[in-house]
């Protein structure tokens, strides 16, 4: 007999800090539509709904005439159902990981290793990366969805630098001089510069960036005060980012990252080594690999483990196009 290949699952939530809280969380509305007798706790964030077979997430298998109880137990005794190719590519283990975010507060900025790094960091400090895959992923938005993607073009850094003095000062003037003089040179020009300019500020001392993120929120409130608009230095996002995270340095990756406002069904696919910080909106995401969270290099003071980011990182800069996805 043929084994039963569709059955419910009940899938498991994250309540991480970012997410919205109660029933205005996407996942905690997905939730209570899925099964009547959940209670979502109105004091309590639902930031994420998995959907595969994560250590930390196994979804349950809710249909007793199975006798496995979880989705991995299930894949790990039908390995059929992958199919040859991925069974033996990933080792008999479902290759993503779906979830469904709902974000209030930023996440920390991140980035993806290649398949060459995922591996060799998995060799150097496997109890930061305990997979030894990459994991490129894509997010799909249904709300209205911000997030920071890639670097900007040069020539929008280098006018933020000139806009906004406290940004400048962080960066210096040595570093900001040499992005400058990089616009329409080569690639490899265009990214010693950038490697240069974000590196310095990130390896900023945390008392300077304090300093100069107060003087920027206190500049950007006295403006908005005098009824001036800030719109082109995103005077709105710096304050709202910094209240959710005060003298964090993450406040000033929105100078340095194309800042993306998707429309339900737009999608915006992230490559390996590609920074990138989900900010605000519900959305679906899929990752690649076994995808272990932990796996993932971050910038900001939530990171997890951060020494390898800036070498990791893509030095391209680039303008984001969005990608329009069906939804049904």
């Amino acid at each position: 007999m043929a084994a039963q290949r569709v059955f419910p699952l009940s899938c498991v939530v994250q309540q991480y800090t970012w997410g919205k809280m109660g029933s205005n969380s996407e996942v905690a509305q997905l939730l209570a539509s899925s099964d009547p007798q959940i209670r979502i706790s109105e004091d309590k964030p639902y930031a994420e709904l998995w959907m595969g077979t994560h250590p930390r997430g196994d979804a349950k298998i809710l249909d007793n005439t199975i006798p496995q109880k979880t989705l991995g137990q299930w894949i790990a005794e039908n390995q059929d159902c992958l199919g040859s190719k991925v069974k033996d590519t990933f080792n008999g283990q479902l290759p993503f990981l779906f979830k469904v975010l709902s974000v209030e507060t930023a996440l920390s900025i991140q980035a993806h290793p290649n398949k060459e790094l995922a591996e060799k960091l998995h060799r150097q400090a496997p109890e930061h990366y305990p997979d030894a895959n990459h994991k490129p992923e894509i997010a799909i938005a249904l709300t209205s969805f911000q997030g920071l993607c890639g670097f900007r073009p040069i020539e929008e850094i280098v006018a933020f630098l000139k806009k906004v003095p406290e940004f400048q000062f962080l960066i210096g003037e040595n570093a900001a001089t040499q992005l400058k003089h990089s616009i329409g040179r080569d690639s490899h020009v265009v990214a010693s510069a950038l490697k240069t300019c974000f590196s310095h500020l990130m390896k900023t001392e945390k008392k300077v960036v304090v300093e100069q993120l107060n003087l920027l929120v206190k500049r950007i409130s006295q403006e908005v005060a005098a009824g001036n608009k800030t719109e082109s230095i995103y005077g709105e996002l710096l304050l709202q980012l910094h209240q959710q995270y005060p003298g964090d340095i993450g406040c000033f990756a929105i100078y340095f990252l194309n800042l993306l406002t998707l429309k339900p069904g737009e999608a915006m696919f992230l490559e390996a080594n590609v920074p990138h910080a989900y900010l605000k909106g519900g959305g679906s995401q899929s990752l690649g690999g076994p995808a272990l969270e932990s796996q993932v290099p971050r910038h900001t003071s939530s990171a997890k483990h951060m020494p390898t980011v800036c070498p990791q990182t893509a030095w391209s800069a680039w303008r984001v196009q969005t990608t329009q996805c069906a939804l049904a």
